[in-house]
């Protein structure tokens, strides 16, 4: 388990991975929690491994598999170049939760990896949902309508899919940065927000969900109705949002997207729900984005840092970890990048060079 993982096959080969996404023995989990803490640039490599064996693992799970097994048994034994899975839905829902262990120890008994590999290789052979993708670049903020009403506004250096059938019998989102959504009601079809960290379920409501790659804490801000979060790293912890509260959940360390499950138990702190603090004129702090505003309160210049960079579509960075410490309050509406570190300096004493049109250097 030494050798470099460079591509996902490498990785579902390891019978401690499969155990580490089934987070069924403790001590392969701890191994690649480790892992991931002491090689964060594999972080992207083990999400997608683990996000294709959770696709695969959902997929055999809806499946016949007596049959499924038998026959994939029979195409590994006699070809490289395997024809293509009839993945039928299942007939028997009710036995789905029983075949899961089964699944399992059929992915290990016969190799995960075959199963990957003949499954990726004929993926694109099967019907697969159109997504649909809304991106917003740095420095970009928009505005969509979704096929059901409901309305959003997705901020800077985001992106997130639905899929082509979005409003027929599911209402999922997937996101990777922030949005602000205002849900058309629907009692019998709940509204989803998928992120890496947490789950948001509502009926109809309007909410704030802020979930960046590069960021330690995935939070949801509930502005009316009722939410539940499930938090997805706390054994699917669930929550009820009212409204002016939100929940933060922080990762224990920037960039670990290992954190166990357990982690959370360790430290409370990890898992926050807290009241919304409003200013006098009412307005929330998390929501000044949406007016195309920027606050900060008794936030450090580093977490400063990566809202500047997306707003001002700049990249920021600094000299002296000192420095990244410093903690600003401050509201911006239409100042230029320029104006606001000017604005910031003044209060705490920091130098800053543009090198090129949007590299800025902080230091003392």
């Amino acid at each position: 388990m030494q050798h470099k993982y460079r591509t996902v096959e490498d990785l579902l080969k390891e019978e401690s991975f499969i155990n580490y996404c089934l987070r069924r023995n403790e001590q392969d989990v701890h191994y690649w929690e480790t892992f991931i803490a002491e090689n964060p640039g594999k972080k992207e490599l083990i999400e997608e491994a683990v996000q294709e064996y959770r696709i695969l693992f959902t997929a055999l799970a809806q499946a016949d598999l007596e049959e499924q097994l038998e026959g994939l048994k029979k195409k590994m034994a006699t070809s490289e170049n395997a024809p293509v899975i009839d993945l039928q839905p299942a007939r028997r829902s009710a036995l789905l939760y029983r075949r899961f262990s089964s699944i399992a120890i059929a992915l290990l008994a016969i190799g995960t990896i075959g199963f990957y590999l003949i499954w990726k290789s004929q993926r694109t052979s099967i019907p697969q949902p159109a997504k649909i993708q809304y991106v917003c670049k740095p420095g970009e903020r928009k505005s969509f309508q979704f096929p059901d009403g409901t309305q959003v506004i997705l901020n800077a250096g985001s992106e997130m899919y639905l899929n082509e059938q979005y409003a027929q019998n599911t209402r999922e989102v997937y996101l990777k940065g922030e949005a602000f959504f205002e849900v058309q009601h629907n009692a019998a079809v709940p509204f989803i927000v998928h992120t890496a960290s947490m789950d948001v379920k509502a009926l109809g409501t309007a909410f704030n969900v802020k979930s960046y790659n590069n960021e330690s804490r995935t939070e949801t801000v509930l502005v009316r109705g009722l939410v539940e979060v499930t938090l997805k790293k706390d054994n699917n912890r669930k929550l009820l949002l009212h409204p002016d509260e939100k929940v933060l959940w922080t990762e224990s360390k920037r960039g670990d997207e290992g954190a166990s499950r357990s982690a959370a138990a360790a430290n409370p702190e990890q898992v926050l729900v807290k009241p919304v603090k409003k200013s006098d004129d009412g307005n929330m702090k998390e929501l000044a984005w949406v007016q195309n505003n920027l606050a900060f309160e008794d936030e450090a210049f580093e977490e400063i840092a990566f809202q500047l960079n997306r707003w001002y579509n700049v990249n920021i960075q600094f000299e002296s970890n000192d420095i990244k410490q410093y903690h600003f309050t401050a509201t911006f509406k239409k100042e230029k990048i320029e104006q606001v570190l000017e604005i910031l300096r003044a209060s705490k004493r920091f130098n800053y060079r543009f090198e090129g049109e949007q590299n800025i250097v902080i230091y003392r």
